[in-house]
């Protein structure tokens, strides 16, 4: 059966406070505007309901979008959509079926962790990879990390990312901001999922011609915990 090939640009929906929409705390909206200045044709939409929420995951598949980005807030054991909140497993199953062969990110506090994924990914089999900070984030930090993964990303190659691209960008983000990020990529040579945490570290920086005691590998290595 002939598969459609999905459009390599970014669909944005977010979710906040009352109190953040009165601070016009819109990142998603800015990273909306930030990407048009790049060249691409990013959506974006605004909901505050789960009804809401399920109508834009349906909206999402139809645009053949192949990026969702998710901007709200979180827990390590629930989503907020508005005032209110959703179990991991709730959020899952409005998702179900929409996420096939699409790769989602969250700018949201403490989602990035195992069972998040598990549960997202166990309700959309043929997803490639879900990336979330897998601790608090401040909004000013999320807005920079997001805008500067994404120029970066579509700078290398416009129409398509792949996922040491994206593990190797959010490594690199780790250590200009303090917030560790949870990557989930799905290995379809072994048909399952692999669970990265990388550890924010600190931006070493040499001053004239004095080397490094520790060698490039080393430094990737100590930023990048595998999770089984």
């Amino acid at each position: 059966m002939t598969q459609f090939k999905t459009i390599p640009d970014v669909f944005i929906i977010e979710s906040l406070r009352d109190e953040d929409e009165e601070r016009s705390r819109y990142e998603g909206y800015r990273l909306a505007e930030l990407l048009r200045l790049s060249g691409k044709k990013p959506k974006y939409f605004y909901f505050k309901s789960k009804e809401e929420l399920s109508v834009l995951f349906n909206l999402f598949k139809l645009s053949n979008y192949r990026y969702l980005h998710i901007s709200c807030h979180g827990t390590s054991l629930d989503i907020e959509v508005g005032e209110s909140r959703i179990s991991y497993n709730d959020f899952s199953k409005l998702s179900s079926g929409y996420l096939e062969r699409k790769r989602v990110f969250f700018s949201a506090c403490e989602l990035g962790n195992e069972l998040f994924s598990t549960c997202l990914a166990g309700r959309n089999k043929g997803m490639h990879s879900i990336v979330a900070p897998a601790e608090e984030i401040n909004f000013d930090h999320a807005a920079a990390i997001w805008s500067a993964f994404y120029v970066s990303v579509f700078a290398r190659k416009k129409n398509s990312m792949k996922s040491q691209d994206i593990l190797a960008r959010i490594q690199s983000l780790c250590t200009l901001f303090p917030v560790d990020f949870h990557v989930s990529l799905y290995r379809s040579q072994k048909d399952n999922w692999e669970h990265i945490r990388v550890n924010k570290k600190k931006l070493s920086l040499q001053r004239g011609n004095k080397k490094s005691k520790k060698s490039a590998s080393d430094i990737n290595s100590s930023d990048i915990v595998y999770v089984k």
